[in-house]
């Protein structure tokens, strides 16, 4: 009902989960549900093709690659594993088949924010789309600090991408894998499978894609800025199974603190937990650790509970940097009224097992002893973006990710767009960034099919500026959620900003999540964690 009322009157909102490039920020933007999914369904008919000839079209485009030792994987929404072992997945090849379908062969890496916006709104009646990414699922990210503590289970913000696809009808090829090469003038891709649970021969497989159009949204991965230990004492908060690990390390070290045989200053060793990074993830997750001391650690170790203390470091004069200055010095005031201690114009210089070695501004060099350290301090470009740049390495010449243009085109290539965090670009690395380049890419693309005049000619990719307006972001403001049932929001009101912090803020932010999230069940899945919170406590509970 807020996000009703709201909506109306402060027009698009949007919550940031990390802000510049210490840490990935979400953006949601509010609408109307009832028209969005009027205007999705008006641009996105319902396949009435039945399965088999799905499988048929998909399954005419491959063929024996011989030079493979692999087998390799058939994961489609509806088809079986291929009897072949190894496998070249051509670009549309139906038309041999006697099939006069002409429509090129769109590949999509990663399930991240921007490509699952394209997923969502590409008409697949012009393309051949193919995903591919190591994670079956669309992560909502606002919510992953809230896992860490038990505030919302995982499987509620996880939807995967076949359900997120087969409700819009889409007809997609999905490939549970990692794509490790590229061939940019073959326009092949090598993509491998990996399981950590099967043994043998079966354990991995590989395949080669050929496509016509690619886009690159692996997305990013945590920074360490080549500090020292951070990748064997640190934990991290980018992906669920980092959610996962911080739950268990932080029932561990309570665990461990309970023993009488634990010396005084082991025992508040164990108990200090130190978050490096003072951005909104790194925030929100000290406010969901607050929360969870005080409302249900007192209850379960109310001894150990008053032990705890949580240590925020920052490189930086302030925390939020990206907020608005009242917005800052407002969760500041919070988190020393909470007992949340804060170290900023701190550097992180080494982690070591049980302590990191910080320096202040002055210089000056000093230790904190730790028992759990969560780096939540940047992001980088995964792998597949640096090996992209390395095919054209004259133009590529930014270690940060993929050069792009305004129009998304990735800088000495042709046929390949990239979005998101892996790129670098005049935007920030934000995931409301990310979701806006989605939505125009998939105009874009759906643009090209239909005008025969453009989309027919082998030059469309380099004519795109000579027939489209280039993608301008338009800021939608944030929201952060800082513990104690208390949110920060800065809103976009006309041409000014508006900024508000508290309670009631929490409340918007809340409805705001639940209206964002990408489906029906995921919004009742996380309301009910919220509702069982409420009732009986979180549970920290790990295999």
């Amino acid at each position: 009902m807020i996000a009703r009322l709201t909506a109306t009157a402060l027009a698009p909102v949007s919550r940031s989960l990390a802000h510049g490039p210490t840490a990935p920020v979400v953006v949601m933007k509010i609408q109307s549900r009832r028209i969005r999914n009027a205007a999705s369904h008006a641009h996105i008919p319902v396949a009435s093709t039945p399965q088999h000839r799905i499988q048929q079209r998909y399954a005419s485009s491959v063929t024996p690659d011989t030079s493979s030792s692999l087998a390799s994987i058939q994961m489609p929404v509806s088809a079986s594993r291929p009897q072949d072992p190894t496998a070249t997945i051509g670009r549309d090849s139906a038309s041999s088949a006697g099939n006069k379908d002409s429509k090129k062969t769109l590949v999509l890496l990663g399930t991240g924010w921007g490509t699952t916006t394209i997923l969502k709104n590409i008409d697949t009646k012009h393309y051949n789309v193919v995903v591919v990414s190591p994670r079956n699922y669309f992560l909502f990210t606002p919510l992953l600090p809230s896992c860490t503590v038990g505030t919302t289970e995982s499987r509620s913000i996880m939807e995967p991408i076949r359900h997120i696809a087969g409700r819009r009808g889409k007809e997609i090829k999905f490939y549970e894998a990692e794509c490790q090469d590229i061939d940019v003038g073959k326009k092949e891709l090598k993509i491998e499978y990996n399981s950590n649970l099967v043994e043998g021969a079966n354990a991995n497989a590989t395949a080669n894609i050929k496509y016509d159009y690619l886009i690159v949204g692996v997305g990013g991965t945590y920074n360490t800025f080549g500090t020292p230990g951070v990748e064997k004492h640190a934990c991290f908060l980018k992906e669920m199974g980092d959610a996962s690990k911080i739950r268990r390390r932080l029932k561990d070290t309570i665990e461990k603190a309970s023993f009488d045989s634990i010396s005084a200053e082991e025992r508040s060793r164990l108990l200090n937990i130190v978050v490096v990074g003072g951005g909104p993830t790194g925030v929100e997750f000290a406010g969901e650790l607050h929360d969870l001391i005080t409302e249900d650690l007192s209850r379960w170790v109310p001894e150990l509970s008053k032990q705890i203390k949580i240590t925020l470091v920052e490189a930086l004069p302030n925390i939020l940097s990206s907020f608005d200055k009242k917005l800052v010095i407002y969760t500041e005031v919070m988190f020393k009224k909470s007992g949340i201690a804060l170290r900023t114009n701190t550097k992180v210089k080494e982690v070591k097992e049980k302590s990191l070695v910080v320096s202040d501004a002055d210089g000056t060099e000093s230790e904190i002893p730790y028992g759990t350290i969560v780096w939540a301090a940047g992001i980088s470009a995964r792998q597949f973006a640096h090996t992209l740049r390395s095919k054209v390495p004259d133009v590529q010449t930014s270690s940060r990710g993929l050069i792009i243009d305004d129009y998304l085109r990735v800088k000495g290539t042709k046929d390949i767009w990239a979005l998101g965090d892996c790129t670098v670009s005049k935007n920030a690395p934000l995931a409301q960034v990310a979701s806006q380049q989605g939505k125009w890419l998939s105009k874009t693309l759906d643009r090209l099919a239909k005008d025969k005049s453009i989309g027919s000619t082998d030059d469309a990719f380099v004519r795109l500026d000579q027939t489209v307006k280039p993608f301008v972001y338009s800021s939608n403001g944030s929201l952060a959620y800082i513990g104690g049932e208390k949110a920060i929001a800065e809103l976009p009101f006309f041409n000014k900003h508006i900024t508000v912090g508290g309670p009631l803020t929490s409340l918007f932010w809340k409805s705001y999540c639940l209206w964002e999230l990408s489906s029906v069940r995921s919004s009742l899945s996380v309301a009910t964690d919220w509702v069982k919170r409420a009732l009986f406590g979180r549970t920290m509970s790990v295999d």
